[in-house]
């Protein structure tokens, strides 16, 4: 009993510094996106932004990058950065929106291990809260 504990939690640990070292990597690769983007843009789209109050609340930066990042996939579907970005917006927010596109990184790049292992990770997350049964409400 006393080793499926330790391995429990030894697998616990190396999932957990694969879902850092993926999130990082996709904090990393929006940044880059976001920087990139800033760059290419046009001045005047920069001052008006800067002195514009009416900034977007933080869920609407969320849809925007959401909505970003699906553009680029419709126009290349196994753009990792774009595919990265999104898995790591969606198990920031809904980890069960994360799984489809945890699934697709893990087809089209077998070689990083990392997605497979976060999205057995979230699967199994899921089913623990699924498999919970609530606690009833006492009515007295």
């Amino acid at each position: 009993m006393a080793k499926s504990k330790k391995k429990q939690e030894t697998t616990s640990r190396k999932l957990s510094r694969v879902v850092t070292l993926v999130l990082g990597l996709g904090f990393a690769g929006s940044t880059l996106v976001l920087a990139l983007g800033s760059v290419f843009s046009q001045p005047n789209d920069n001052n008006v932004a800067a002195t514009n109050p009416d900034t977007p609340s933080m869920e609407e930066q969320i849809k925007l990058q959401v909505t970003g990042y699906e553009k680029v996939l419709e126009r290349e579907p196994k753009n990792v950065t774009a595919l990265e970005g999104l898995a790591q917006i969606y198990i920031q927010t809904d980890p069960q929106k994360a799984i489809p596109t945890l699934e697709k990184l893990a087809q089209y790049y077998p070689e990083q291990k990392q997605y497979a292992g976060i999205l057995k990770l979230i699967k199994q997350q899921e089913a623990k809260l699924t498999a919970t049964p609530k606690a009833p409400v006492n009515s007295k």
